[in-house]
């Protein structure tokens, strides 16, 4: 009875105490389980995706080294290029000097009495017209070398190409816009001129 009266008059002398949580009254959340393929991922990506760059480099230099060199040669009347080849006409294509080639390419080939010579070709080359004149030889005891001027479209660049007579096979290309180049001769095959825009 006389907890009614006390609540008749609108205060409660007896108040129940609810229990807080010490957390305050905002909803806990359960953790989620997270995968164990995200976790890893997570405190590792920088090492993998450092991993999966080196391997792209290596597969890279792998494919570089082991890639056949580019031939160029004369072989009987043909002139390889690569994967061209270019032949020699009847009459000489109505031309009095020099020796002309046909086929995806013109080479003309002029050849002086001290072993030096003159080529030139034309071509296309991603639609542009391509052409190229090199200055090759007289060869020396040690080495035969040639100077090319390349035209691709309104492009100019210049070549220095190297045959070493001690490592003999292959030309070392150094071109003015970086490029670096290796080019095959065969053995038994006749060394040429390069005045073609090689591996572009």
């Amino acid at each position: 009875m006389l907890r009614r009266a006390r609540r008749a008059g609108l205060i409660d002398r007896d108040p129940q105490n609810l229990p807080v949580p010490l957390g305050g009254l905002s909803p806990r959340r359960q953790p989620h389980a997270v995968a164990i393929p995200i976790r890893l991922w997570r405190r590792r990506r920088a090492e993998v995706i450092a991993s999966i760059g080196l391997l792209l480099a290596i597969a890279a230099a792998v494919l570089t080294v082991t890639r056949p060199a580019l031939a160029v040669y004369l072989e009987g009347d043909t002139v390889h290029v690569g994967g061209l080849t270019l032949s020699h006409p009847s009459g000489n294509g109505g031309l009095t000097e020099g020796r002309l080639y046909t086929g995806a390419a013109t080479l003309l080939l002029i050849t002086h009495a001290n072993g030096s010579v003159v080529a030139s070709s034309v071509t296309y080359l991603g639609g542009q017209r391509a052409t190229g004149v090199c200055s090759f030889g007289p060869p020396t005891a040690t080495a035969v070398t040639e100077r090319c001027v390349l035209h691709i479209g309104a492009t100019s660049i210049t070549c220095d190409d190297a045959l070493r007579f001690a490592a003999p096979g292959s030309w070392r290309r150094r071109c003015s816009d970086g490029q670096m180049l290796t080019v095959a001769v065969p053995s038994g095959a006749e060394v040429i001129p390069l005045p073609f825009p090689l591996d572009r």
